[in-house]
């Protein structure tokens, strides 16, 4: 398992087509090794360095008092897996669900899980976040209703009745290169002294290919070309999915969209493979990071 998987994976089977079947739902639901992974304020519940989970069978409680329904997220070895929106709860109460409990940011500690509790994790806050941000229907106002074991929401109102379904947000993200040096920029807002690749949004009626040449051009004034694909990373930072590109450019000049980058900068194989790079590079587990790594690997 690569890098690029650290947050997808196979942490366990969906089952997509048992989702309309709402008995087989609520007998899941109901099973003694059913789990659930709680999620509060957008935060996961952990123990030190591992996922923490609640025995469905004992957090009934929590369940019927929650603001919304459980969402099916699949099986695994061990059994159903329903996340739980515990957001109602206060700070206290939501960490005193397990002994020595807490909830962290998924951001901040995913390199200290083990890939397979990353993914999972991220999946449930996810769907939690998507969940709560369609409650009502962006058409008519009504209030929409959760259906498909929380995969899907549909207006209440029955002269509208749109459907609305989980969203990704596809992002390109890019290693433009120029004889044998690449593009690094760091962005308004960063900490540190972070440099990473040009990233940005596929706007509508755009190719993610269209999209690596607008983006470059936009933030750095650069012309690329050959554009070729690297691979994807789902992001839960809230909901993208990382489509990784390279590029070439025939002219180094950069010209700087000051209302996104700070700085940005060509950078040899041998300086970002130097101890004393003035850089800090992207995190390992993003795929910033992989295509910076595979471009060192290849010189």
């Amino acid at each position: 398992m690569t890098d690029l998987e650290h947050y997808s994976g196979r942490a366990f089977e969906r089952v997509g087509e048992k989702r309309r079947d709402g008995g087989w739902i609520a007998g899941q639901l109901a099973a003694a090794q059913t789990r659930i992974v709680p999620v509060w304020q957008g935060r996961n519940l952990l123990n030190g360095e591992s996922a923490a989970y609640l025995p469905a069978g004992s957090a009934w409680h929590i369940i019927e008092s929650a603001p919304s329904e459980p969402i099916f997220l699949g099986i695994d070895e061990g059994g159903a897996l329903f996340a739980l929106d515990v957001s109602h709860l206060s700070e206290a109460d939501a960490e005193n669900l397990t002994p020595d409990g807490n909830f962290d940011e998924l951001y901040g500690v995913a390199t200290q899980l083990v890939r397979r509790e990353a993914s999972l994790l991220s999946h449930a806050a996810w769907m939690i976040h998507w969940s709560k941000r369609h409650r009502f229907c962006g058409a008519c106002g009504h209030a929409t209703r959760s259906m498909d074991a929380g995969h899907m929401r549909k207006c209440s109102n029955e002269a509208c009745g749109i459907m609305q379904f989980p969203r990704t947000d596809p992002a390109v993200i890019m290693v433009v290169e120029h004889e044998s040096r690449c593009l690094l920029a760091h962005q308004k807002g960063w900490s540190g002294k972070l440099h990473s690749c040009l990233a940005g949004f596929v706007e509508p009626g755009e190719s993610a290919e269209e999209a690596v040449i607008r983006e470059v051009r936009e933030e750095s004034g650069l012309s690329v070309r050959e554009v070729r694909y690297f691979a994807t990373q789902p992001w839960p930072y809230p909901c993208s999915l990382m489509l990784g590109y390279t590029a070439i450019t025939d002219d180094p000049t950069i010209v700087l969209d000051d209302d996104e980058l700070e700085k940005a900068a060509w950078f040899t194989r041998d300086q970002l493979r130097s101890p004393d790079l003035d850089i800090e590079l992207p995190r390992h587990d993003s795929i910033a990071r992989r295509l910076i790594d595979a471009w060192i690997d290849k010189g």
